[in-house]
């Protein structure tokens, strides 16, 4: 059991850089797992591009704005946190799991995942996956951002795609991931409002994200476990200001304690973009860093079924043009079951 509370902070951690869950190893015996999470969550937000989520009826940023010259303003709100996890293994260590997962916990992008792992005698695992955006809790996004003096419209943006990874490479404390989904916007206008049919062009936001990540994970001494990723991310969008190359570096430590143990990372990411962007008249560069804590009770009330977690995750990111540039802050409490 005291791998289930590591499983879940490199899971909490790994989605604060945007970086997809670990993999828990697969039980040896037959039949039914799993896991329910709930929470709730407060955040402080600030995006010019984000305006909520749908299913918590959330809204971020004014319909309104005067400029476009201006960073975001922060907005403070409370939500509750819903996850859940089934899995079915066959004694050949084959197992089938569907659910959801945290993409990135900061830019509430979540998904749903279906899929099949394979564990093998050197404790390597694979595992193929379907991931989609939840089809209760589209994010929302400005159908056009760039809308000054009048009320912007809001549309949903989804996504699907696969996934492949294989942890544990040869038995290591290596893993590698690919994952690509194909990003849509019910109504995509940016520019469209106040720019030509070619500067809007390049402002698409639709299009592939491709994600490859490399990871070590190794435990030098005593009760500590340290975790390395290294992903690159490439945003092959329609629009080619809104392209580019995503490169980031992201270190956790685990402490494993006799009933608690605590986890703290800490990320840093540099984003080029690929054309100009045709409403600033340069090319955008990003700058993004962030740091996350996660505290873990494995023994509920005493009851070792029971996880309790806390969690708290900051992100800033820096952009060239200030309208980009956006931040979040969020602490949350829950609990977890495990069956």
């Amino acid at each position: 059991m005291k791998f289930f509370s590591r499983y879940i902070l490199f899971c909490s951690l790994a989605a604060l850089g945007g970086v997809a869950n670990a993999i828990e190893p697969i039980p040896q015996e037959a039949g039914w797992s799993g896991h329910v999470n709930l929470g709730l969550a407060y955040f402080n937000v600030a995006s010019n591009m984000i305006t909520g989520v749908d299913a918590a009826s959330l809204e971020i940023g004014d319909s309104v704005i005067d400029s476009l010259s201006d960073s975001p303003e922060t907005e403070s709100f409370a939500m509750p946190q819903i996850n859940l996890n089934f899995k079915y293994t066959f004694s050949t260590q084959t197992q089938l799991f569907a659910g959801s997962s945290v993409e990135d916990i900061l830019q509430f992008d979540t998904a749903s995942v279906v899929g099949v792992r394979q564990q093998f005698s050197d404790r390597s695992i694979i595992e193929f996956s379907m991931v989609s955006t939840p089809l209760l809790s589209p994010v929302q996004v400005w159908s056009d951002p760039y809308v000054t003096g009048v009320e912007r419209q809001e549309t949903d943006r989804t996504s699907r795609g696969g996934r492949i990874e294989y942890a544990n490479i040869l038995g290591s404390g290596f893993g590698v991931q690919y994952t690509q989904r194909n990003t849509k916007l019910d109504e995509e206008l940016s520019g469209t409002t106040d720019f030509t049919s070619a500067e809007a062009q390049l402002l698409d936001r639709e299009g592939d994200i491709k994600r490859l990540v490399g990871y070590y994970r190794f435990k030098p001494v005593g009760r500590n476990i340290f975790e390395l990723r290294i992903s690159q991310r490439s945003d092959d969008l329609d629009g080619k200001a809104m392209s580019g190359d995503d490169n980031q570096v992201q270190v956790t430590h685990v402490y494993i304690g006799a009933r608690f143990t605590i986890a703290s990372n800490i990320f840093l990411s540099q984003k080029d973009f690929d054309d100009v962007n045709p409403v600033f008249g340069v090319k955008r560069e990003d700058d993004t860093s962030g740091l996350g804590f996660v505290l873990i009770d494995s023994e509920l009330f005493g009851n070792k079924d029971w996880y309790g977690q806390a969690t708290a995750v900051w992100h800033d990111r820096d952009t060239n043009i200030e309208f980009y540039d956006d931040s979040s802050a969020m602490i949350s409490i829950g609990a977890q079951y495990r069956f």
